[in-house]
């Protein structure tokens, strides 16, 4: 089981050179994995930070990602956000999202420190563009500069006078972004969902912040899903959400945010409280359980892998998530109905 404290981890600052882009980063999937890169290089398929700004200052410049996709939840203080044209106020308990494709900016406008936890996705192949600029960046290779259109072939044979020139056909162009106010809620107008098992051995409450900034539920994001589920849970004294198990595809991260509990890890069991975080990649089983006198606050970040099934080792079971079936497996021969 793999876990760190948050108040322990270095605050690690980021600082340009006058002071205009100015954060302090605690990188709670670096020090739980060690590596940026997300599961093509070894990493998660998540990115999950701290970021603290202090008053007057942005994280970085107004950029928009090709392919990745951030989430913020601001824990602390006020700002601003710039999104596309627009600009929005944002405060402590507010959520919003920013699909790739849109410019944005987070600034500190107001009096304290303010503090977000920051949520984005890893693919393999990035790009950013810095509209006040004019510059790109890539990653990889890490290379930041200005483009000077070039032919296709330009450097590919011999050149000759007058070319035709030629040009890749045209991308399709992306569907229109939601407008960010329908990508932005505060926590305390969202209703606690509750659930609970029949005899009431397993039950919480939740608040699904993805769902609520836009996500369809297990839907790829081609088709209106993000690629990660960020939601807010709570456990009461002595209850677990669900029985113990194990998913085949999809990592879980718990960050506790108040209260007392116990981790179950395949064989391993270990305490949290207020500030660790816990990582579940595929194939460990586990369970979380208030074992506190008061409510047990979380939040759970988990990837949307496209299929997706799960093991509970303590019933013997299975479960698929399409379709949505709980079986029990009786061994067969592969060749078994088939001749």
């Amino acid at each position: 089981m793999k876990k760190v404290h948050i108040p322990s981890l270095p605050e690690v600052e980021q600082k340009s050179p006058t002071g205009k882009f100015h954060s302090y980063c605690r990188n709670i999937s670096l020090e739980l994995s060690g590596t940026r890169a997300g599961l093509w290089g070894g990493g998660h398929p998540f990115d999950v930070q701290i970021r603290r700004i202090p008053p007057g200052a942005a994280v970085c410049p107004f950029h928009s990602h090709m392919g990745s996709w951030e989430m913020f939840l601001v824990q602390s203080g006020a700002g601003t956000v710039r999104a596309g044209s627009e600009k929005h106020s944002i405060k402590t308990g507010d959520v919003f999202v920013h699909p790739p494709g849109e410019p944005h900016q987070l600034v500190n406008s107001g009096p304290t420190d303010l503090v977000v936890l920051i949520v984005a996705d890893n693919p393999p192949l990035d790009a950013c563009f810095y509209p006040d600029s004019n510059k790109w960046s890539l990653r990889p290779p890490g290379k930041i500069f200005r483009m000077t259109e070039a032919d296709y072939y330009d450097g590919e044979e011999e050149p000759v006078a007058n070319p035709a020139g030629y040009r890749p056909p045209p991308a399709v162009a992306a569907p229109d972004l939601t407008p960010f106010a329908q990508r932005k809620v505060h926590l305390d107008d969202l209703k606690w969902e509750p659930w609970s098992s029949p005899k009431g051995k397993f039950s919480a409450t939740g608040k699904e912040l993805s769902i609520a900034v836009g996500a369809l539920r297990n839907t790829p994001t081609g088709l209106g899903g993000h690629p990660f589920d960020l939601e807010l849970g709570r456990l009461a004294p002595g209850k677990s959400g669900c029985p113990f198990h194990a998913h085949s595809s999809q990592w879980e991260l718990y960050v506790i945010l108040t209260g007392t509990g116990r981790v179950r890890a395949d064989a391993e069991t270990g305490t949290v409280q207020a500030g660790d975080v816990v990582v579940h990649p595929p194939g460990e089983a586990h369970q979380l359980t208030n074992t506190g006198s008061t409510d047990l606050d979380y939040l759970l970040v988990a990837d949307n892998p496209p299929n997706e099934f799960w093991h509970y080792p303590d019933s013997n079971k299975f479960g698929f998530r399409a379709p949505r079936k709980i079986f029990r497996a009786t061994e067969v021969d592969y060749h078994d109905g088939e001749e």
